[in-house]
């Protein structure tokens, strides 16, 4: 069975997985922890969160401007159909 002290280090895991986090960025910040301590841990998690925040944004910039794509193209494909009368 876990103590608390494992169960914090899963939960902590499971949420760097859950926010897009690499599991070698999740080691180093536990890596951290252990040899510095946890004001030197929690400096590293805002750090990384922080870069994590601005490639998820890049990420969502990215995929909002694919789906806007994607709805003009079928859009228009949808029009000619329409024109064709073919739908």
């Amino acid at each position: 069975y876990y103590g608390p002290r494992e169960v914090a280090r899963l939960t902590l895991i499971l949420r760097g997985r859950k926010w897009g986090f690499a599991l070698e960025e999740i080691r180093q910040w536990l890596l951290i922890y252990d040899k510095e301590g946890t004001s030197a841990q929690m400096q590293s998690w805002v750090e990384l969160a922080n870069r994590q925040l601005a490639a998820l944004a890049e990420q969502r910039d990215q995929l909002e401007e694919a789906m806007t794509e994607l709805r003009h193209a079928r859009d228009a494909v949808a029009q000619s159909l329409r024109a064709d009368g073919g739908a």
